[in-house]
């Protein structure tokens, strides 16, 4: 949340969560422990790997966050946007203001570990996160949407381009996705499922949403499928 308690509506699960541990300047794993749900499970959520959520997971993640678990569930389907190497964000928040020496000094965090920061060799817990947000004097929510952004890529998962908002990168995945099928269908059927796509319903978002968390394989599987289908109509 922001400094006067709000949510902002494009932001995801995994950039709130992340947030949430940072403003109690708790490590993920403390975090973790906090509410009960694993470490591996919080970490699940943040990269957006998380399938078969518990509904008591997620009542335990909606009062943590104060969100109702459908918010919390409409939100899990949501994809960080790209942001920059969190190694080139750093830096150019420290030019002409910190020396590696002094946010060393200021923050606490050894000099190491800002050294790997700044090299792209590791990312921040989230309560380390928190100290260079403190100091640096940047929104906390800002570092969080950067840290999760890079750590969703390095681990191999989508984010979606800058500025766009999740219903419009809901609709260029499913574009993309009727783009592969479109070898086994017809133009007609094609223009059909891509207009489909430019106003999709609400059960429609959700299945794109869950349709991102699958592993590639099974997103071509999907595809053939449904591609299939479609043909047969």
């Amino acid at each position: 949340m922001l400094a006067n308690g709000t949510v902002p509506e494009r932001t995801p699960l995994s950039v709130l969560l992340y947030h949430a541990a940072m403003t109690r300047s708790q490590s993920l794993s403390s975090f973790a422990d906090e509410l009960d749900i694993g470490a591996i499970s919080l970490r699940q959520f943040i990269l957006g790997k998380t399938q078969r959520p518990r509904q008591k997971t997620l009542e335990i993640i909606g009062e943590a966050l104060d969100l109702p678990v459908e918010e919390v569930r409409r939100r899990m389907s949501y994809i960080p946007e790209a942001a920059p190497g969190f190694g080139d964000w750093l830096d150019a928040h420290m030019k002409g203001k910190f020396s590696r020496a002094k946010l060393t000094r200021e923050t606490k965090i050894s000099d190491g570990a800002l050294r790997n920061y700044l090299s792209g060799q590791t990312l921040p817990d989230s309560d380390q996160a928190q100290r260079l947000a403190e100091v640096l004097e940047v929104e906390p929510l800002e570092v969080a949407r950067v840290i999760v952004a890079n750590e969703v890529i390095q681990k191999g998962g989508e984010v979606a381009p800058p500025g766009s908002s999740a219903d419009e990168a809901a609709n260029e995945v499913s574009a993309d996705a009727i783009e592969e099928a479109a070898p086994a269908l017809g133009a007609a059927t094609l223009s059909a499922a891509l207009l489909g796509a430019s106003s999709a319903s609400h059960d429609e978002s959700q299945i794109l949403g869950l349709w991102r968390q699958l592993h590639p394989q099974a997103r071509r599987a999907t595809l053939s499928y449904i591609a299939m289908l479609l043909a047969e109509r």
